[in-house]
């Protein structure tokens, strides 16, 4: 009954109205986009731009209200190149990203698993891989390199302009990355990092909880 008596106020506004209806045209076609790409969609998803779509196999898993940003326009920083999704070659290859998380022209590239938590914010030109793509020594380089590790990153992390995160890191809720670090040990949560390699520089005071019915 709400949904139908939405309906009847936007009928009544014919410019509200379109705009509603172009909206939903283009959230159907960025879905069915993404789905002709083998990847799982959730709801009410966003493309600023077309994303670029490399899934060999494995999956890619996208939550609720997510926004995919693959052009400059609207943005406050360039986009190098467009938001990338790459799964690789391993049946198992994963990309998950969680509800309500932004991403703005970034490239992730999962050879075994990237987990994307909910409420992030991902800003232009961030690389995140799961593997370094070859090998150390020098007679091992021009192979494909199969070692990996999977990246988790929490819940309301802010990851800044042109951050690398690489194999095996995880990055605990509530964190910052600064602008320009290279991520290659685990974060702590509610913490701020930067440098190379990027190291804690500050910690945030948590939010209180509430406990039956008393703050923390």
């Amino acid at each position: 009954m709400p949904g139908f008596l939405r309906i009847m106020r936007e009928l009544s506004n014919p410019v509200q109205f379109i705009r509603l209806a172009a909206k939903n045209l283009r959230v159907l076609c960025w879905t069915g986009y993404l789905m002709s790409k083998g990847v799982t969609v959730g709801k009410n998803i966003s493309l600023k731009g077309k994303p670029a779509i490399e899934r060999f196999t494995g999956t890619i898993r996208i939550g609720d209200n997510v926004t995919l940003r693959s052009r400059s326009r609207g943005s406050h920083s360039t986009l190098y190149a467009p938001t990338r999704l790459i799964t690789d070659t391993r049946p198992d290859a994963t990309i998950e990203i969680g509800d309500h998380t932004r991403i703005n022209g970034a490239c992730i590239h999962a050879t075994e698993r990237i987990s994307i938590g909910s409420h992030c914010l991902i800003a232009p030109n961030v690389t995140i891989l799961d593997s370094d793509g070859h090998g150390l020594q020098p007679d091992e380089r021009r192979l494909a390199n199969p070692v990996s590790a999977p990246v988790v990153i929490g819940n309301n992390v802010w990851i800044g302009i042109s951050v690398i995160v690489l194999k095996g890191v995880r990055i605990g809720e509530n964190s910052v990355v600064a602008a320009g670090s290279v991520v290659v040990h685990d974060v702590p949560p509610n913490s701020v990092v930067a440098g190379n390699p990027a190291r804690v520089v500050k910690i945030l005071e948590q939010p209180h909880k509430m406990v039956s019915g008393c703050q923390e």
